[in-house]
């Protein structure tokens, strides 16, 4: 009697999943925002910097020495966020009286530093401006968004955790990064060279599929590799993002401006499931470039170097960092994975309709809360609590003895996807909130590990 009620229930379960996944997806298709995906980086080690002794005339030797850096699980965005995806942002910040249009460029309110150029200013720009609303004004609303400054992509990191009920990290007064907090930010330069080689490290590669120069046609946006964006009237050459996967795409379906029929495509997804890694557009990263910052970068999550110690530029000014390569400028030199490349050398002085941007989260670690000095009797992984949650949930643990812990959560398969904690603690008792934003619903496993005990709980994400 008892299995066939745990049997019922389990079935009540799956019920519940799959009609709030439909539900979901209803929702997803009715709501004109489209949230960008986002991929677990699982944590590492690796050695930072150029492997193969490249020199780039323009700023030599700012890829050495080599340096080992660990950087802790993250969610990267799986593709460039598009023109879609920034028009949503702009017509929710514009309702919410976040932003204002003048001269045919987009500020913060009352402020003077421009986020986005309207197609009204250039028609290189993709999303237009009129009567108080924006729209697609060609045919890209699945390529990467460019024309965004800086600025404009860190407001949008804001709006985005907003809209995922997530802690904001950008203090957009003096556009400083709050790297505690849990929400949406722009990668560092040491995450997206990790997340950029993709697990690769022995050997590393120039670029994220290898070594071979002359595959990357049909396997990444870059100049002259014949894709049927390619067209020089009609630029930006973008590609939609995640248009190198392997697949036969066709002219009836993407109404490129090429002539050809069909274009087949080659795999440029690296090893974390991430496109766009290399060629396309350049990417902003939050860190300001300095020259000489690999002499200096710490171990743990380096984050750049401070403001008053960045490089400045041939104009008297700092500039941040952008990895990636691009559709215009993306040769062999600029698109390895290792490349740096100062904003200044490829902003507003060479236009910006080959910059664009991804999202970055860590996967948040709040442990180390220690809950009313309680000394617990033993080691117990307690229920989380809610249970089914959405997004997140509360998990607490007692520990008995100093040791070395981990906290990992698994799918059905018994795949990690996520790393909670991999630290020494205390004898205590633990609380974590864990936030599942990114991963779908289902039911998930979370192991915790001390020593030679180990406990696990069932947890349940409904979204």
């Amino acid at each position: 009697m008892q299995e066939n009620k745990l049997f019922y229930d389990k079935i009540k379960i799956l019920i519940v999943v799959l009609c709030l996944s439909c539900s979901a997806l209803t929702a997803q298709t009715n709501n004109p925002l489209t949230l960008p995906s986002l991929t677990l980086v699982p944590a590492g080690d690796y050695m930072m910097g150029d492997h193969f002794g490249y020199i780039d005339p323009g700023h030599p030797t700012d890829e050495l020495p080599l340096h080992l850096v660990h950087i802790d699980s993250i969610y990267v965005g799986t593709y460039l966020i598009t023109n879609q995806q920034y028009c949503g942002y702009l017509n929710s910040a514009k309702s919410l009286g976040l932003i204002e249009v003048r001269n045919n460029r987009v500020y913060a309110l009352g402020d003077t530093n421009v986020y986005f150029f309207t197609r009204q200013f250039t028609t290189s720009s993709s999303i237009s401006y009129s009567s108080g609303t924006f729209s697609i004004a060609d045919n890209r609303a699945n390529h990467p968004a460019v024309y965004v400054m800086w600025y404009g992509a860190v407001a949008y990191c804001n709006w985005l955790s907003q809209q995922l009920s997530l802690q904001v990290c950008y203090n957009l007064s003096n556009w400083n990064c709050d790297f505690t907090k849990n929400g949406i930010r722009l990668p560092t330069e040491a995450e997206w060279e990790y997340a950029g080689r993709g697990g690769q490290y022995n050997p590393y590669y120039i670029f994220p599929w290898g070594n071979d120069s002359l595959s990357y046609f049909n396997r990444a946006n870059w100049p002259t590799s014949g894709d049927p964006y390619e067209v020089v009237a009609d630029t930006p050459n973008t590609t939609p993002v995640g248009f190198y996967d392997g697949q036969l795409k066709l002219k009836s379906t993407y109404n490129w401006p090429g002539t050809a029929t069909s274009y087949q495509t080659s795999n440029g997804i690296n090893g974390f499931g991430l496109y766009d890694m290399c060629g396309n557009v350049w990417q902003y990263l939050n860190d300001w470039y300095q020259t000489n910052y690999y002499r200096s970068s710490p171990y743990r999550n380096p984050k750049g170097p401070l403001l008053d110690s960045a490089t400045l530029m041939p104009d008297g000014k700092p500039c941040r960092n952008m990895r990636g390569g691009n559709w215009w400028s993306g040769d062999l030199g600029w698109s390895r994975v290792s490349n740096r490349d100062p904003f200044y050398y490829r902003g507003p002085g060479n236009s910006l309709f080959h910059i664009g941007f991804r999202v970055a989260r860590y996967v948040y670690s709040s442990v180390g809360v220690i809950e009313e000095n309680e000394i617990p009797n033993g080691f117990k992984l307690n229920q989380n609590y809610p249970n089914p949650f959405n997004p997140s949930t509360k998990i607490s643990f007692s520990l008995s003895k100093r040791d070395f812990v981990t906290l990992k959560v698994y799918n059905a398969l018994g795949q990690e996807v996520a790393d909670l904690i991999n630290e020494t603690l205390n004898t205590g008792t633990y609380s974590y909130q864990f936030n599942a934003s990114g991963l779908n619903s289902g039911v998930y496993f979370c192991v915790l590990k001390s020593g030679e005990m180990q406990s696990k709980i069932k947890i349940v994400l409904l979204k």
